[in-house]
């Protein structure tokens, strides 16, 4: 009895020993999805390991050199069978065949000690292969606008996938070409179509392609990978891997990309058709001096992305200054075709009354159709300047101070002969009064000022200085906020009251005081309030700074012309 048992331990442990012994056994197994496959085709490697390992223990970018691989994901699995328990481990690579027909090898796939099986892999043209190609559960069809362009024109690829089978999910890869942008355009659009009595699911998409180079290029086409709903009506578990993987490849497209003319100047616009338009803004309106006048250029081509249309150049021009707000960019699609736009407002600002014209704006432009230059242009716009209408702060009449009057009032400038000598003497007296009143009052206000100890004279000429003084001291308060607005309607009002100017426009007074640093800071002060939002100003400090240096240059340049020599002669 006890020998029965001890036999039957023996063979029990000489059975699981011989077991583990057989499962430490590795071997490796490799297999593709398809075999031939049609040139540039993505196709799925499996690679399986009978034993549970580490995704590093394999790298596929070492061992697959001579292909392009797509992705890599592992999978492990592990079973128990009579008490025997299996792991597996499985790579599956997608990868995509070498785009020149022929015979091409897979090597052997080692991992640890254990080697798979070759593969070797037909490789079929595309261009003859097109019958096999569709024989696919997937396979994908492009057109081309044209396959001769100019660099920088852009073309339109349509690309539509055909399955066999509703999609289940998937992803497709746009077009490839060297040096180009690539973008989709407009939205995917499904149907369904028949082929050879094979009804298919057909998704199309469509790209632009910008090529940045010239010369002879290869364009790869879009690559999909998904996965398709199959037939599952014979299976008893209906719910379960009802998907099968599929993936498809474009057949690649040769195009000639032409390089711009050689004579060709400025900036290269290739398009299809460009125009350029102005509209005023408020038309009917009277025109005056210093008031702004709204302009809006649109240059609008076809063809061509917001990026390439051309900056516009406004500079200014007899009789008027000139300040550009920011561009505005837009796009649109119309009959297939795309259209591009950029918008840049102006304010022109006249600074004297009568007719003047705003030049037309040009635009050079390549047509592609026609292959040659064109010009367009904006239409001059003629405009008729009036008189600026706001009032005009008149210089203030002083008065003669009290030491100059005889102590009587002045006579009238004039008096007419008839006046009867009774009439004089009414007035005589009439001013000896006034005047008496008059040197009283200057008596008592005398005696206050003694009293009060101040410094102010009075008189007219005085009033003005406290005036010019307290609009001054505004000036400053509204420039040191960096108040654009303020800061010009301030600046007006004390140039007016100190230099008795008409003040249509802030270049009066540079001219006037003729300082450089103040004549820029005026200039971007107005390019700051009519180039719209973006713009902010924030120089007051040095406007108020500009102004004082050219009222000290002024008062230095007329101390010298009295006579007195310059403290640092040139």
């Amino acid at each position: 009895m006890v020998n029965n048992v001890f036999k039957a331990v023996l063979i029990s442990l000489l059975f699981w020993f011989s077991a583990a012994g057989y499962a430490q056994e590795a071997e490796v197994i490799a297999s593709v999805d398809k075999n031939p496959i049609i040139q540039s085709e993505p196709f799925t490697l499996t690679v399986t390991i009978n034993d549970d390992i580490n995704e590093s223990a394999w790298n596929a970018e070492q061992q697959l050199r001579d292909f392009r691989i797509l992705n890599v994901r592992s999978s492990r699995r592990t079973s128990v069978i009579n008490g025997v328990t299996t792991r597996t481990t499985s790579f599956i690579v997608n990868l995509q065949a070498p785009s020149t027909p022929g015979i091409v090898r897979i090597p052997p796939i080692q991992i640890g000690s254990a080697r798979s099986n070759a593969i070797e892999l037909t490789i079929l043209d595309a261009a003859a292969s097109v019958d096999e190609l569709e024989q696919r559960p997937a396979f994908i069809r492009t057109s081309l606008e044209s396959k001769r362009v100019y660099v920088q024109q852009q073309f339109k690829l349509v690309s539509r996938l055909y399955l066999s089978a509703n999609l289940h999910s998937g992803n497709l890869i746009a077009p490839n070409l060297p040096d180009a942008e690539v973008v989709q355009f407009g939205k995917d659009e499904e149907s369904y179509e028949i082929i050879n009595g094979k009804r298919y699911q057909v998704f199309q998409r469509t790209y632009l392609i910008t090529p940045q180079r010239s010369g002879d290029l290869k364009l790869e086409g879009p690559v999909f990978e998904g996965q398709i709903t199959r037939d599952s009506s014979r299976s008893v578990f209906s719910a379960i891997a009802t998907t099968q993987p599929v993936s498809a490849v474009a057949v690649p497209t040769s195009i000639t990309v032409l390089p711009r003319p050689a004579d060709w100047n400025g900036h290269w616009l290739p398009s299809e058709l460009v125009s350029v338009s102005v509209e005023r803004a408020n038309p009917e309106q009277p025109i005056e001096v210093g008031q702004p006048i709204t302009l809006t250029y649109r240059i609008t081509a076809i063809g061509v992305s917001t990026e390439q249309l051309p900056t516009l150049s406004f500079d200014d021009f007899d009789g008027a200054s000139v300040y550009p707000e920011s561009p505005e960019f837009g796009s649109t699609t119309r009959n297939g075709r795309v259209i591009a736009q950029r918008s840049q407002t102006i304010a022109v600002i006249p600074r004297q009354p009568g007719e003047f014209t705003v030049p037309e704006v040009k635009v050079e432009w390549f047509n592609t159709r026609l292959g040659q230059a064109q010009l367009s242009s904006s239409e001059p716009i003629t405009l008729d300047v009036s008189p600026s209408s706001q009032p005009v702060t008149p210089a203030p009449i002083v008065e003669k101070p009290a030491s100059e009057q005889s102590g009587v009032a002045d006579e009238p400038a004039s008096q007419p002969e008839t006046l009867h000598q009774s009439d004089k003497t009414l007035y005589f007296y009439l001013a000896a009064v006034f005047a008496a009143l008059w040197l009283i009052t200057l008596s008592l206000w005398a005696w206050w000022w003694l009293r009060r100890s101040t410094a102010p004279v009075t008189g007219v000429d005085n009033k003005k200085h406290d005036t010019t003084a307290a609009s001054w001291g505004h000036l400053q308060k509204v420039a040191l906020e960096n108040d654009a607005n303020a800061t010009d309607l301030a600046l007006r009002k004390w140039a007016q009251e100190k230099f008795q100017l008409p003040m249509f426009d802030l270049f009066e007074l540079a001219q006037h005081l003729n300082h450089q640093p103040l004549s820029s800071q005026i200039d971007h002060l107005q390019r700051c309030r009519f180039s719209g939002a973006g713009a902010t100003w924030l120089e007051g400090k040095a406007l108020i700074r500009a102004l004082k240096a050219a009222q000290k240059q002024r008062q230095s340049s007329k101390s010298n012309k009295g006579g007195l020599s310059p403290l640092y002669p040139n």
